[in-house]
């Protein structure tokens, strides 16, 4: 392994990271730079305090979020941490230090069969592969059937291992009957799958449950709880510093709460990031015995258990508006999950069905079945759209004949997508001409201004289309002083690298709210394909209006169905699209329009109405101890700077030492005359 490019795809928990850091290690040791990719936060964050442990004797970092930016402070670094997003952003923004990797990881490698994200990382990696060729290459996965396809894409030597450091035992459950992989069956008495669950759990066992949907993670973790009586940890020994006072009344935190102090836990994204974190951390440890969760926890960090029950081979389709079956990939993914390496000598995994006839079926398509192929999906157009404004605009000038050549080094032009790229190349290069975004001169591309700007903020083409033409709208509503804010949240809601809000019934309020909302755009124009989706659109922006009122997560998930973690992702997309927004206006001279945008996404980013803005910019005040302060009668900065810290204290939430800070903090901002204070 000193040498050469390899693609390494082995079980779960068989060593592959072990492999990478070998690697890792005798590249920094000849003084060389690593960056290694993943497709997730989480998993950033996992690998990050791992590396950080392991190779303490040179700089890691950990780059996730603010596509906005070049990170050229991370070329001092010498293990970088990224999603590939993240990666794909810094290639936009040109980063000098890019050329200085001389070891790329692809960690989770198979994720380029993803239908939304998965042309990012391959044209991501493609990219940099092209320009750098001497770049050391590997990429790791635990379900790869195509194996040799994806090594050619990297040119790269394929590396197959079946061996399991934890045999994993596969069976099909159905009515108290267990049928497994070697042909041999069992019969459990007891109620569902309570016996499968007990089993696991009296030989200090830990079980994890995929459900296809939030609601059923909860009410079974809730189910599981009450059935089984175990003592769990107290909650502020798996919550330690998190505080639950910002988030207000929330109904799935108070259950998610609950359900630890009895020994089980559920993860979904509905739960805030840190909250998250928090259970993987419990569940790690061994304080939580039972774990609920939904599919994406399989794609997430390592948390293994001995026993891994998969509730249903079915799942609601948005796009189809139906149940259908899960990839046999998926399936493997959650199984994979058995086994905890040093605990258990074997590790099961089992997948429920209602009927014996259903469980010869499901045995034939998942267990006896090779994962499907990974495919690229950059047949996408508007994501193959995208990212050819993504190429244009990182280069000078550049022609249509050498933009084929860096998409002949795509998984896709190896998979027989040639053709197909040498027909649509140039059509969405004129189409990306005609709408500003590109330029020609004599057969060289180049992005123009807008173009180039787009591109580095990491907006979808459409998106920055609809943004330009509801820019004159905006100046003149606020020429009139007419009402701005639900009609522009309104229109971020429906771009489309804004996350739709799924869940929750139909209700009069949203209904209402369309019938009297003055769209800058009008609908019949609008992306919007269905009114259920015009519904959701609504749902999102009344959450957003709400959020930046100051009403708490567990009002607005009491009012509007949307649980912490979904409003806080709904926030963080927002924030990120209305700053772009507001770039977009400054670059097209719409002074006005960009900064009110600019106060309108500080305020998404905080959660705070406009008077508390000054307060929320104080470090160690967040919107919660904001508005305390607030009603407390500090309103500005000076307020505090004139405050003795004996007379913050008394507000809830602010501490003796936090109180003392803030003073110091307003008065290094605010020159403060001592005889003032006297």
């Amino acid at each position: 392994m000193s040498e050469g490019n390899f693609v390494l795809a082995a079980p779960t928990a068989s060593g592959k990271t072990l492999a990478a850091e070998m690697v890792m290690y005798e590249e920094l040791e000849r003084g060389g730079k690593v960056l290694y990719l993943v497709p997730l936060r989480s998993i950033a964050y996992e690998k990050y305090e791992e590396f950080s442990h392991i190779f303490d004797k040179w700089s890691v970092r950990i780059s996730t979020g603010d596509y906005d930016s070049s990170e050229e402070p991370l070329g001092r670094s010498d293990v970088i941490v990224m999603t590939y997003e993240k990666f794909d952003s810094v290639q936009r923004h040109g980063s000098s230090w890019l050329s200085h990797v001389s070891l790329l990881v692809l960690d989770e490698v198979h994720y380029i069969g993803d239908p939304t994200r998965g042309p990012t990382l391959e044209m991501a990696a493609s990219k940099f592969i092209h320009e750098n060729e001497a770049c050391r290459r590997i990429a790791l996965s635990a379900t790869i059937t195509n194996l040799d396809e994806v090594a050619d894409w990297l040119s790269a030597t394929p590396v197959r291992v079946d061996w399991r450091p934890v045999p994993l035992r596969v069976g099909v459950y159905a009515g108290g009957k267990l049928l497994y992989s070697d042909g041999s069956s069992e019969r459990l008495e007891g109620d569902g799958m309570f016996p499968l669950l007990e089993r696991c759990l009296e030989n200090g066992g830990q079980v994890l449950i995929f459900y296809n949907k939030r609601s059923n993670a909860v009410s079974w973790a809730e189910r599981i709880a009450s059935r089984l009586g175990m003592r769990g940890p107290p909650r502020e020994e798996v919550f330690e510093d998190i505080s639950m006072a910002p988030y207000g009344p929330s109904k799935l935190l108070e259950r998610l709460s609950k359900v630890i102090e009895r020994g089980v836990g559920f993860h979904h994204a509905g739960l805030p990031f840190e909250l998250r974190r928090a259970v993987e951390r419990a569940f790690k440890s061994g304080l939580v015995k039972v774990l609920t969760a939904t599919p994406t926890l399989a794609a997430g960090v390592n948390l293994p258990a001995r026993t891994v029950i998969i509730s249903s081979h079915m799942r609601y389709n948005p796009k189809l508006g139906r149940m259908t079956p899960i990839s046999i990939m998926e399936f493997w993914q959650m199984a994979g999950r058995a086994g905890r390496p040093k605990y258990d000598k074997q590790g099961d995994a089992y997948i429920v069905v209602r009927s014996q006839m259903e469980a010869e079926r499901v045995f034939n398509s998942y267990v006896k079945s090779e994962p499907e192929p990974i495919q690229s999906h950059l047949h996408d157009i508007s994501l193959l759209r995208n990212h050819l404004l993504a190429l244009v605009a990182s280069k000078e000038s550049i022609t249509s004949e050498e933009v084929l050549e860096v998409f002949k080094r795509t998984l896709f032009h190896i998979q027989g997508g040639g053709r197909f790229l040498e027909r649509m190349i140039p059509r969405l290069l004129e189409s990306l001409k005609e709408e500003g975004f590109l330029r020609e001169v004599r057969g060289y591309y180049r992005a123009t201004p807008i173009g180039k700007r787009v591109s580095e903020l990491y907006i979808d083409t459409y998106s920055a289309h609809l943004m330009i033409e509801s820019l004159g709208e905006i100046s003149r509503r606020l020429m009139r002083s007419e009402e701005l804010e639900l009609p522009v949240l309104h229109m971020i809601c429906m771009l489309p690298d804004m996350p739709r809000v799924y869940g929750g019934k139909r209700s009069e309020l949203l209904e209402r709210v369309l019938e009297e909302l003055d769209p800058l755009i009008p609908l019949e124009e609008s992306p919007l394909s269905s009114y259920s989706e015009m519904l959701q659109v609504i749902k999102g922006a009344l959450s957003l209006r709400m959020w930046i009122s100051g009403v708490s997560d567990g009002e607005i998930e009491e009012a509007l169905g949307i649980e912490p973690g979904d409003l806080r992702s709904l926030a963080e997309n927002g924030e990120w699209l209305c700053y772009s927004f507001s770039e977009i206006a400054k670059l097209l001279g719409e002074g006005r329009a960009s900064e009110w945008l600019r106060t309108l996404q500080l305020r998404i980013k905080h959660g705070v109405p406009e008077e508390l803005l000054p307060l929320v910019a104080m470090r160690g005040v967040g919107r919660f101890r904001a508005r305390l302060l607030h009603e407390a009668g500090y309103r500005t900065v000076r307020d505090i700077a004139y405050a003795e810290p004996r007379d913050l204290e008394r507000i809830p939430g602010i501490g003796k030492q936090l109180s003392r800070e803030l003073v110091e903090q307003a008065r290094s901002l605010v020159h403060v005359d001592p005889s003032d204070r006297e």
